[in-house]
């Protein structure tokens, strides 16, 4: 599994809404893509940073994905008022994920 973390920069005060616009809108349009496997956002609101991570089944899932995805991610960064600062890919060497009681 890979996950690919963009770092934003702005008032994250507005990215709770944009999360869940995307969630309802682009979730659906994520799910469609081969090897997607969810999204997680973090917000730091005293450090005005957001970091948005994208999981993928395999690298070469997220490479096909990259492009449509990094567009649609910094239409919705403006949309918040936020700038993309950073991006990077990581393999996940390990995870727990537990269902909800």
């Amino acid at each position: 599994m890979v996950a690919a973390m963009s770092t934003l920069k702005g008032p994250v005060d507005a990215l709770a809404d944009i999360s869940r616009f995307a969630g309802e809108n682009v979730g659906p349009w994520l799910r469609e893509y081969e090897g997607y496997r969810g999204t997680l956002v973090f917000a730091d609101d005293a450090a005005h940073t957001a970091r948005l991570i994208t999981l993928w089944e395999t690298s070469e899932d997220e490479e096909r994905a990259r492009a449509s995805r990094g567009a649609m991610r910094d239409q919705l960064a403006a949309t918040a008022g936020m700038e993309v600062v950073s991006f990077h890919v990581f393999d996940v060497v390990g995870y727990e994920l537990r269902p909800e009681p």
